[in-house]
């Protein structure tokens, strides 16, 4: 496996989502759990955004 870019690694605040995102999947499937993976998977793109390249 190649090493590591340093572009590759997730901002800290994007690892702690990834972390509660993680964690959640583990968690029995209710309303409350499927709000909170929603609002997770919303807040992590805003983490990332700044990664991601535009299209011309």
């Amino acid at each position: 496996m190649p090493p590591r870019r340093p572009e590759d690694r997730l901002r800290p605040a994007a690892a702690c989502i990834n972390e509660a995102i993680r964690q959640l999947i583990d968690q029995p499937d209710t309303d409350a759990v499927a709000q909170e993976y929603q609002r997770l998977l919303v807040a992590w793109g805003n983490a990332t955004r700044s990664r991601l390249v535009k299209a011309a």
